[in-house]
């Protein structure tokens, strides 16, 4: 019984309650005071994630004008959609044009005889397709010449007893995927194979050959001659010719395999719609200003919407005498000196009358927000686009137009270089021997070559009598530019006949070093009738030269600055050699600005750092809570000690004082006095 307390039954105080009372009147003011600590560094830390997100905000504003492709685009503009529409690139030819759509291009078409059903057999053979361009009256069936496109490959497919059929021929053609698609349609009177060119123009009509066919000669209409089109036999229907597109700009004509026309206007593609003679549309070309005037309008409201939030963050409200809750703090106020800093400033290098913010009309106000004047903007962007480019964006300006800047590093130096080529870059070469003639048999039709390192399978010409030196070059470039294996790797090469020499010339498409041209293999009298023998052309060279007086590195057409101011500069170089004028480079003001905004934003960053020690702060809060929890209960645990030994001797005492009272009623004195 000894070791039970009950507290506050000796004195009658509620002990328990008196001491949670002074316990917390000793605890309350501390708690109140880390409260107010850790709701004030919650605050901060809200504060600056705040901040960061308007950075962020602001960085991503900077996008359009970091990238110089939005400084060069330029708009094209129908006068009538309808006819047709218009899209321009950079560096296209400026200006106002009158533009009549002729004539629309469309791809050669050609129809089978009807047969009973899409199983039906048609016969077996080689069947072997070229592009060209076909002289053919389909009023008269007279099928005059056949020119052949050397752009286009050609194919030749082998029809046996798994393909034989008019289904079979249909899929074999299309999983060649060369350039020619077939179906089979159902006229109502029986089903006809029709052959489509994938590409419309005058010179990619179809002309289709067949040899081996098994059901008799290669040109009647029984078996699969029945599929040929050619001078010998037209057993298909023309039911499409093949035709160039025609447009006449200011008045002169143009004619294109295409509907899209590239060429005939620099940088300039028309996408023509309908043709309608006689009516003349305008086409105005002219310098696209809006992205980039809505770019410099973006920058200026998002640096305004940061200001607006360091404002609110950092500034002091008059009307309710209290500041914000980032009032007087150093990384915010770092961050935004530096973005004042470099948007003060004039960009390094750049000379004429665009070399700071303040030359576009965009100023820094009283409450320190931007303001923009449209007008100058445009009027600089109008008078030299260029230089509005080189003061947000990094560019590089060559003074040779026949010299193209096409990027830099980050060791690039701001400063102008000069150019010196000493060798511009060349395209592989191999020239054959004289040829004796030019009949094309089977000892003469195969032959295998190397493109830029990249071997080609074997190669079969289509045997003939009747080439040229012209038509057997289109053969060979059609054959080689064909094959599946250069054309994956992008090998390609022109063939040329040199009357001359009476030879053949194959070039690589290619330049530099890796532009190569071997002949690998050839048949037995290649060498003796067309002077293609084994052997290995004259490889191309890389441009060299140099930039600021250092040697550079060349590849193909690109040359590139190593060491110095210059390093990583590279331009790509045609024309001649000798002293090319000079690169102007800068970096303009966006990746200055773009590196400052990183720098905070990073997680290693000055905003981070602070973030993570106010984090740290916050921790330490929780310490000092736990530690005063513990000195509470300490300080609890005594004071219920001593008022519970107060309340054990008020309890003895008021014990004693019961036993004495008891006492002193017994005695004989007391009880007299009480009768």
């Amino acid at each position: 019984m000894a070791g039970i307390t009950s507290t506050g039954l000796g004195s009658g105080i509620q002990v328990s309650q008196l001491v949670s009372q002074l316990v917390q009147a000793e605890g309350t003011p501390a708690l109140t005071r880390l409260a107010r600590q850790e709701a004030d560094i919650q605050a901060r830390i809200s504060s600056l994630g705040n901040f960061k997100s308007a950075l962020s905000a602001f960085r991503d504003s900077l996008s359009t004008l970091k990238s110089l492709s939005s400084f060069q685009k330029i708009s094209a503009n129908s006068g009538d959609a309808t006819l047709f529409t218009a899209s321009a690139e950079a560096g296209a030819d400026l200006g106002s044009y009158r533009i009549e759509v002729k004539q629309l291009a469309q791809s050669h078409a050609l129809a089978s005889k009807q047969f009973t059903s899409a199983a039906d057999v048609v016969g077996t053979g080689t069947l072997t397709i070229k592009f060209g361009a076909t002289v053919y009256d389909s009023g008269t069936d007279t099928y005059t010449s056949f020119a052949q496109n050397a752009d286009k490959g050609t194919l030749t497919l082998t029809i046996d007893s798994t393909n034989n059929t008019l289904t079979g021929i249909r899929d074999a053609i299309n999983k060649a995927n060369a350039g020619v698609t077939a179906a089979i349609i159902n006229d109502g009177s029986g089903y006809r194979l029709v052959l489509n060119s994938t590409d419309s123009g005058a010179k990619n009509s179809l002309q289709v050959a067949v040899s081996g066919d098994s059901a008799g000669t290669d040109t009647d209409t029984d078996g699969l001659s029945a599929l040929a089109f050619n001078s010998a036999a037209t057993n298909l229907d023309q039911t499409q010719a093949a035709q160039d597109a025609k447009v006449a700009i200011n008045g002169l004509d143009v004619l294109s395999s295409s509907n899209t026309v590239k060429d005939a206007l620099k940088g300039v593609t028309l996408n023509l719609l309908q043709a309608q003679l006689g009516k003349q549309v305008g086409l105005t070309v002219s310098q696209n200003n809006a992205d980039v005037s809505k770019g410099v309008d973006g920058f200026v409201k998002a640096y305004n919407e940061l200001a607006k939030i360091v404002k609110s963050l950092a500034g002091y409200d008059a009307a309710k005498k209290q500041g914000g809750i980032l009032q007087g703090d150093a990384t915010l106020r770092g961050a935004m000196s530096q973005l004042r800093s470099e948007m003060s400033t004039m960009v390094q290098g750049l000379t004429g009358s665009v070399r700071a913010l303040t030359d576009l009309g965009i100023r820094t106000q009283a409450d320190g927000t931007l303001s923009l004047d449209s007008g100058k903007l445009n009027n600089a962007l109008s008078s030299d686009r260029n230089a509005v480019a080189a003061l947000f964006a990094v560019l590089g300006r060559p003074s040779d137009t026949a010299v193209t800047y096409v990027s830099s590093t980050s060791s690039t130096v701001t400063g102008d270089y000069a150019l010196n080529v000493t060798q511009t870059a060349t395209q592989g070469l191999l020239n054959g021997a004289a040829a004796a003639s030019f009949v094309v048999d089977g000892n003469n039709d195969t032959f295998k070559i190397k493109v830029d390192g990249v071997q080609s399978g074997t190669l079969t010409l289509t045997q003939s009598a009747g080439y040229t030196g012209a038509t057997l070059a289109a053969e060979l470039q059609s054959r080689i530019n064909g094959d599946s294996a250069l054309k994956a790797a992008g090998a390609a090469v022109v063939v040329s006949y040199d009357s001359g020499a009476n030879r053949f010339v194959f070039q690589s498409k290619s330049y530099g070093s890796a532009s190569k041209v071997e002949i690998t293999e050839v048949d037995t009298s290649s060498a003796a009738t067309l002077g293609l023998a084994v052997a290995a052309g004259t490889d191309g060279v890389d441009v060299a030269g140099t930039i600021d007086g250092q040697t550079a590195t060349g590849k193909a057409q690109e040359l590139t600055g190593t060491g110095g101011n210059s390093d990583g500069l590279k331009v790509s170089v045609t024309g001649s050699t000798g002293y090319r004028g000079t690169v102007n480079f800068t970096r303009g003001l966006i990746e200055k600005l773009d590196k400052v905004l990183a720098g905070l934003l990073d997680s290693t960053g000055t905003i981070s750092s602070k973030t993570q020690g106010l984090a740290k702060t916050l921790e330490s809060i929780n310490d000092k809570r736990e530690e005063l929890d513990r000195r509470m209960a300490d300080l609890e645990e005594r004071l219920l000690k001593k008022f519970n030994a107060m309340d054990s001797l008020v309890g003895r005492f008021q014990a004693l004082g019961s036993r004495l009272t008891q006492q002193l009623a017994t005695l004989p004195l007391n009880q007299q006095s009480n009768q």
